[in-house]
């Protein structure tokens, strides 16, 4: 590389979980990239955006990053302020011809060693709408700071447009990056860590695989390997990545009535959909009550922090043990009080979290007892500088994952939106179909009557 004349910097344990993710899908650089849009009613000047956007990028650090490899890592530093010149503009006649162009993009890697970190795309629609599209590479940036970005640049692109107040300026991601460097260069931390994790992953024995599948894979794996005591099989298959995103809404109805049942009872959409999906699980899986998920945490935690660009996000381990006689509002507090658990504990890198693992269950490199990755994007009305929006992402083809689902919801269409992203090899569109059902059955069960007992549930759902 060329001589920097600027501070250098590992990459830090978030930013690090998401290049390990290359080793199980090493074909499809594309798996560590976001590609998001947003479409909006209001018209755009699209040459007023692109001002905007240079703005965003001196507000907005973690769109200056710089990655380079140095001994077989990577490492990264911040350039100064530069600017983008012609933003392509790109004119669609369907949704379906969008939906094609904006995939195959999404599905086309970014190159990340030689300069490019992201792609950024304007667009009309065919029903008069228009849209902004960036894929960016996910160690620039994780959800919560791509919904971050589009808030801020459709702030600055009403401040140069209706003359309206500038946003307050952006946290620096800089700053996060020696926070963190300094947080695991001491070990103490990662010490007093493994501990509380230790504890807390074994406190009900070794966690078992309830698969989206059923038991059919974890049999298969108990047969190959003549083991009836195997709890987690091996599905990290970095040849067999082919992935589908399937997109479920639930009905408009009970959508109202989930999102009032939130707000009534102050629950989280987090917990809830978890909670009804695991129901689901338990029901396909001969009734076991103790699920196990890996939960994205923003780890953004003062207002700084969340008005901040970069990859701090962190997978967390979810377990939730339900008896049969919790009532659906039982099973909540069960939820929350894991969500606490591991909110309080989300500095731990996730890296040493699957080293652990693999110590205390003997794992191989290939195993892992997690059903599910999960995310839930809190994003709502206000999300886009209040803006009249859709926001819509695209399937990367690939994944280093069983299954990641995420869950929001559609502000455009007034229903929760549900999105599973899966490895076609070990999970079907079938298999998400009933995910989808089962978890809507729970959801009608659980909020008309909450102290329905988990027993009575899955007899019904």
């Amino acid at each position: 590389m060329q001589n920097v004349n600027k501070p250098i910097y590992k990459l830090i344990p978030p930013q690090e979980m998401i290049q390990f993710m290359l080793k199980y899908s090493f074909f499809h650089k594309q798996v560590t990239q976001i590609p998001d849009s947003v479409i909006v009613t209001k018209k755009i000047d699209f040459d007023k955006m692109t001002e905007a956007f240079n703005i965003e990028i001196e507000r907005n650090d973690c769109l200056r990053l710089c990655f380079f490899k140095q001994n077989g890592n990577i490492m990264q530093y911040f350039r100064d302020p530069y600017r983008v010149g012609n933003v392509p503009v790109l004119e669609f006649s369907s949704d379906e011809e969008r939906e094609k162009v904006l995939t195959e993009d999404a599905r086309t890697p970014i190159r990340m060693l030689k300069g490019e970190i992201f792609r950024l795309k304007f667009f009309k629609t065919h029903d008069g709408r228009y849209g902004i599209y960036i894929c960016i590479h996910h160690l620039v940036m994780d959800n919560a700071a791509v919904f971050m970005f589009f808030n801020d640049l459709f702030a600055i692109y009403d401040h140069l447009t209706e003359g309206k107040p500038m946003p307050k300026p952006l946290g620096s991601y800089e700053e996060r990056i020696k926070k963190e460097l300094a947080y695991v260069e001491d070990k103490s931390n990662l010490e007093k860590e493994k501990e509380a994790y230790t504890q807390y992953i074994t406190k009900n024995g070794e966690p078992l695989y309830l698969g989206v599948e059923g038991p059919k894979l974890l049999e298969a794996e108990r047969k190959k390997k003549k083991n009836p005591d195997i709890m987690a099989p091996s599905l990290f298959d970095p040849i067999h990545d082919k992935a589908e995103l399937t997109k479920k809404t639930v009905p408009l109805e009970l959508s109202k009535k989930v999102f009032k049942f939130m707000e009534d009872n102050n629950v989280s959409g987090e917990c809830l959909v978890q909670l009804a999906m695991r129901l689901h699980l338990s029901k396909i899986n001969g009734g076991h009550l103790d699920t196990y998920f890996i939960s994205l945490c923003t780890r953004r935690r003062t207002l700084t922090e969340k008005r901040s660009g970069g990859t701090v996000t962190a997978p967390l381990p979810w377990r939730v043990h339900l008896e049969e006689d919790d009532t659906f509002f039982d099973a909540l507090e069960k939820m929350s009080e894991a969500q606490v658990w591991a909110y309080r504990h989300m500095d731990y890198p996730y890296l040493e979290y699957r080293d652990l693992q693999r110590e205390l269950f003997n794992y191989s490199a290939a195993a892992g007892a997690s059903t599910m990755m999960f995310s839930w994007f809190p994003i709502d009305e206000k999300s886009m500088n209040g803006w009249d929006y859709e926001y819509i992402g695209y399937g990367l083809g690939r994944y280093i994952m069983v299954l990641y689902t995420f869950a929001m919801k559609d502000v455009h269409s007034g229903c929760l939106k549900t999105s599973f992203l899966h490895r076609t090899k070990f999970v079907s569109t079938e298999d998400i179909d009933a995910l989808q059902n089962g978890m809507v059955k729970a959801l009608e069960l659980g909020i008309s009557n909450p102290e329905i007992t988990v027993k009575e549930l899955l007899e019904k759902i």
